[in-house]
């Protein structure tokens, strides 16, 4: 039994050692970490084991002076410089058409032709009625002119005969005064002194009576005549009209009227639109109708081509906010866009000039844009203004050409913050 026990109590006294090492251990640590010395040298020890600040990697753009621009597009109608739409000068049956839509004719050309019979017969009926008119005038200034011969020649006989009778009388006078003759004779002179005078009243009546019937009879026979003369000329102009021709050389647009189709005067009958300038015709907002009229040409692609064309009018009021209608004339080409054709004219119109950067470079917060630029190696907020913005692209103020501004902008990049560039290989 005391053989057993031995082994037991030395196994106890070794861990009583053990543990009494691990006491002392810890009141040694106690005693150091209190130790002044220790916490003096405390701060440098934790100052070199601190790791430094890393540089976040960014890229960077130059901001660029230029013009920012855009491209849009808008409907342009083709439209012929000159159009008209003919009418009938005079009604009739359609007789007979000429050219058809599509067929290229000249200035005067015969388009459609109405049946002229009856215009024709009333020509010349109307011409008939003419002459008959002047036979008439002539046949009166031939009577006339024997008439009043005649009422002439009896004034002028009864003008002498006034004289005789006169002369005589006087002399009459005379000697009756002297005692020559008896002074029933005077009385007799006296007598045919005065029929003398009376013939010569009536002969004078008459005469003045002749010219004033013959002017009248042969004023109203010069109306008639000129009134005959009025129906021949509307009837020929009528038979002329009867020849629906074109104003202007050019291209027939549309016929109006059918073959055995009766018109009235003043109906339409057919459209014609001249091939030798062409018009562009399109609306465009106020903003863009400055940017285009100061350009002054616009190009119109069409079946592969580009068609130059100079605006020459638009309907831009000051202070309109509606769409502004501008109208160019295509430069005359070998080949043309046919009349009426409707096609998409696009258009480049300079919005504002100043730095350019990509939209994304920009920053907002609180109503201010922004754009970040590198100082001391760290990303910094410069404030900008925004002139216009298209196409991913802005025009700014408020930063200098050349500038490096960062982009694209990390999503965690703050003011303050450490960057390092990150440049093309080569590329300082």
């Amino acid at each position: 039994m005391p053989a057993n026990k031995q082994p037991r109590r030395s196994s106890q006294h070794a861990r009583l050692n053990t543990l009494s090492t691990i006491i002392l251990l810890m009141i040694v640590g106690v005693l150091a970490s209190c130790s002044p010395e220790v916490e003096a040298q405390q701060p440098n020890i934790s100052a070199q084991a601190a790791p430094s600040e890393p540089a976040r990697q960014v890229r960077v753009v130059d901001v660029e002076e230029g013009v920012l621009s855009t491209s849009r597009s808008t409907s342009v109608t083709i439209d012929p410089a000159q159009e008209s739409t003919v009418a009938a000068g005079t009604s009739g049956q359609v007789a007979n058409i000429l050219s058809r839509e599509g067929v290229t004719v000249t200035d005067g050309e015969l388009i459609v032709q109405l049946d002229d019979v009856d215009l024709r017969l009333r020509a010349d009926n109307s011409a008939l009625s003419v002459e008959r008119s002047r036979i008439d005038l002539r046949s009166a200034e031939i009577a006339a002119s024997e008439t009043q011969a005649q009422a002439l020649a009896s004034l002028r006989a009864a003008e002498t005969n006034l004289q005789l009778a006169e002369t005589r009388f006087n002399e009459g006078q005379s000697l009756l005064n002297a005692g020559g003759i008896a002074s029933t004779e005077v009385t007799s002179l006296q007598a045919n002194f005065d029929q003398a005078r009376s013939n010569y009243q009536l002969a004078s009546d008459s005469y003045a009576r002749s010219l004033r019937a013959n002017e009248e009879t042969l004023a109203l026979l010069r109306i008639s005549v000129q009134s005959a003369q009025n129906s021949l000329d509307q009837a020929r102009e009528d038979l002329a009209d009867a020849r629906i021709t074109a104003p202007f050389s050019g291209e027939v647009a549309e016929i109006l009227v059918e073959e055995g189709e009766f018109v009235g005067s003043g109906s339409p009958v057919f459209r014609i639109a001249s091939t030798e300038e062409q018009l562009a015709r399109f609306s465009v907002p106020p903003a863009d109708a400055d940017n285009l009229v100061e350009q002054g040409i616009v190009n119109i692609p069409y079946n592969g081509l580009d068609y130059a064309a100079q605006i020459i009018r638009n309907s831009q009021v000051s202070g309109q906010t509606r769409l502004v209608d501008i109208t160019a004339q295509i430069y005359p080409s070998e080949t043309r866009i046919p009349i009426g054709t409707v096609t998409q004219l696009p258009y480049q119109i300079d919005l504002a000039e100043g730095g350019l950067l990509p939209s994304g470079a920009v920053q907002a917060e609180a109503g201010n844009n922004f754009v970040y630029v590198i100082e001391d190696s760290r990303a910094q907020r410069q404030t900008v203004d925004i002139l216009a913005e298209a196409g991913g692209r802005v025009a700014l103020t408020g930063i200098d050409v050349e500038t490096e501004v960062i982009f694209p902008v990390p999503a965690d990049l703050r003011a303050g913050t450490r960057v390092n560039i990150i440049r093309p290989d080569g590329e300082n």
